[in-house]
């Protein structure tokens, strides 16, 4: 009760009459499967068209994994037939593993001009790590017809700004190292450092093993060249200094300092940022240093930049850039946070490091490219894959995944028939009572009839439907016909009909987009032997000008009163509709005011529902009643908090059986 404690004027709210239910989505799909890449923990990830889904799960998987290979059929399918949004759970493959790559030690470069036998001068991609000291190692490789050629030399001195360095000793006589083939590895001074980075696909797969992966030095910072704004002391002992801008320097960041001539190797110092103070930059000790920097040089010509290092990933049409990144995690652009927060493609790790030096930034084998190796996709999945594991929310798998997402109100495991598999779809949909499955059949051709009507004698559902045959289609990787599960394309006629008619519509009398074909042609006569076994026919109406199309609308039931598979999924719609809809009503004071709004609330909703033609009845009281008073609950419902509503609705069932009665008509039977 609100408080009155001065005398004043109070405005309050008083919160009264009925509020709205809004109907939930029954348009939405779960599926289970195994797929390219992608997550293999966590909850289901939503996909809303099939270059959504490429996008993270790859494209088609091979043929060796038999009917474990559909998903990505299933899912093209379902966008095919209308559908909007699908949830997919990726399942494991045993023994599968991730790629994974760890960049070499020291810095790797490339020759970007053949380097020939006897010659000293080579033009290098990078002079990364050049003039740390005098004079500098540096190794030449080349792989070419199986034949491995070697030569390490020194580099005596260098141009920074042609990328020229001059070698102590020309390769022999008669070598042509080729720059489609060769790498440079440059040593830092003391022998290479450990490499501190790994790198990983983002999940197992052998589809890492074709990640491309890049590191780049070329743009070596956010701070690009910068001039010094005054010279700076001989002894290299000076702790600030004043640029011409200080844009692009951050505290943290490790800054090159580079005569820019084209001397003896050397003229190079490495420091830290420690603050920014206007144009200038207070800065640690040197960190690796041979000389110090020319005091009688002129200002214009020494230059500062930060050292950083960018990562790029491409898979699949997909690519990602990670400019300017330090391996130092007290900066905002630490490498582990700034990718493994927003990649889709990879992961890195390997700690910070303490004292940062541009030797030990990662580099790729040629300079450039990352190898990546060891993924594998490993071998199908048992059936206890795909009925997953309860680890709690955010940890499931499997099936049990899909409890995750209370949007989802189909769901399919698509080429998955063992009764195990199927035997769990189905218990997930009856316990959570808010979604409806679709099973694919199960049958040898020379025996179609007799398995399949074996597959159905195995269940007893009104949470489900079989739908029965297989359907052909083109398979976009070899362009040849590929035979496929129906659940797919099923699931986007659901959604389809949903959308456009209403859960109330049957999803049957459909044409199925997507298909060339049907496995199995079912005539009439079959259906009439399928049909009341509660199993849905799919038809093939071409010679009658009407294509292929879904012919059938039951659950697995063997109670009449839910055998349509319209009138559960609209149970279901109506039940979730009131659960979400009410949550208001919790704790609320449980008398007659309550009880008038829940009424009223309820009533309001059924008659937009039967407005829709979701219900029987041409006036309201002949498509439903909802009642909430003394006569649904007791006095000791009310003590023990129980607030009991009772609603009855009369839904519409499918015309499925059009019975046309025709007479002959004669003058003696009208007078009749």
């Amino acid at each position: 009760m609100a408080e009155y404690l001065s005398p004043g004027v109070y405005i309050e709210e008083i919160d009264s009459g009925p509020k709205p239910i809004e109907g939930v989505s029954t348009s939405t799909a779960g599926m289970v499967g195994m797929t390219v890449r992608g997550p293999v923990s966590g909850l289901p990830q939503l996909v809303t068209s099939f270059a959504d889904y490429r996008r993270r799960y790859g494209a088609y998987l091979p043929d060796a994994l038999g009917d474990h290979r559909f998903l990505p059929h299933a899912v093209r399918g379902f966008f095919e037939n209308g559908g909007k949004r699908v949830y997919v759970v990726r399942v494991e493959g045993t023994g599968n593993a991730t790629a994974g790559a760890t960049p070499p030690a020291g810095i790797h470069t490339r020759l970007s001009q053949n380097l020939l036998g006897g010659s000293t001068t080579a033009f290098l991609s990078t002079l990364r790590g050049v003039g740390a000291a005098a004079p500098t190692p540096v190794t030449f490789t080349q792989v070419r017809d199986g034949v491995t050629t070697t030569h390490s030399t020194n580099i005596s001195a260098y141009d920074s700004s042609l990328n020229q360095v001059t070698l102590a000793v020309a390769p022999p006589g008669g070598t042509d190292f080729d720059l489609r083939f060769t790498q440079v590895d440059i040593t830092a001074p003391g022998g290479p450092f450990a490499a501190v980075v790994q790198i990983e696909a983002a999940d197992p797969g052998a589809w890492g093993n074709a990640l491309q992966v890049r590191i780049s030095h070329t743009s070596l910072g956010r701070a690009q060249v910068v001039s010094l704004s005054e010279s700076v002391p001989a002894s290299g002992d000076f702790d600030a200094v004043r640029l011409t801008t200080v844009s692009g320097f951050y505290a943290g960041a490790i800054v090159e300092f580079d005569l820019g001539s084209s001397g003896a190797a050397g003229d190079r110092l490495y420091h830290r940022v420690l603050s920014l103070q206007g144009s200038a930059i207070l800065i640690t000790p040197p960190l690796a240093a041979a000389t110090d920097l020319d005091p009688n040089a002129p200002a214009t010509v020494t230059t500062a930049r930060t050292c950083e290092f960018g990562i790029t990933a491409a898979y699949n049409g997909v690519s990602e850039s990670f400019p300017a990144l330090t391996l130092d995690n007290t900066t905002p652009h630490f490498y582990e946070d700034v990718i493994n927060n927003a990649s889709n493609l990879f992961r890195v790790s390997g700690g910070s490091v303490v004292e940062t030096h541009p030797f030990r930034m990662p580099s790729g084998d040629d300079g450039l490219n990352v190898e990546m190796t060891g993924g594998l996709d490993g071998t199908a999945p048992a059936d206890g894959d795909y009925v997953g594991t309860d680890l709690g929310p955010g940890n499931r798998t499997g099936i049990q995944a899909l409890a995750d997402i209370d949007q989802i109100s189909i769901v399919a495991v698509p080429g998955l028939t063992s009764q195990t598999v199927q035997n769990s779809l189905i218990t997930h949909c009856e316990l959570l009572q808010d979604r409806f499955a679709i099973l694919d059949p199960e049958y040898n051709l020379n025996s179609a009839m007799d398995d399949i009507q074996a597959q159905r004698g195995l269940y007893d559902t009104k949470y489900a439907a079989l739908y029965f045959p297989s359907l052909v289609a083109q398979d976009p990787p070899t362009g040849l016909e590929i035979v496929l599960p129906p659940s797919g394309h099923v699931a986007g006629i659901y959604a389809k009909t949903d959308i456009e008619r209403g859960v109330h519509k049957a999803p049957a009398n459909v044409v199925v987009q997507g298909i060339t074909n049907l496995e199995l042609t079912i005539n009439k006569g079959e259906q009439d032997i399928l049909n009341p076994s509660n199993i849905n026919v799919i038809r093939d109406f071409r010679l009658s000008n009407r294509g292929l199309r879904v012919w059938g609308s039951r659950c697995l039931t063997s109670d009449a009163a839910w055998k349509y598979v319209p009138v559960r999924r609209l149970f279901i719609f109506v039940e979730e509709s009131l659960d979400e809809g009410l949550q208001w009503v919790v704790f609320e004071p449980n008398d007659e005011p309550l009880w008038a709004r829940v009424r009223q609330s309820i009533t309001n909703f059924l008659l937009r529902v039967w407005r829709d033609g979701a219900l029987m009845g041409v006036k309201a009281e002949e498509a439903f009643f909802v009642r909430c008073d003394r006569t649904t609950m007791t006095q000791d419902d009310i003590d023990n908090g129980r607030l009991i509503v009772q609603v009855g609705i009369a839904p519409v069932k499918p015309a499925e059986f059009v019975i046309i009665r025709i007479q002959q008509y004669t003058a003696e039977a009208n007078l009749a």
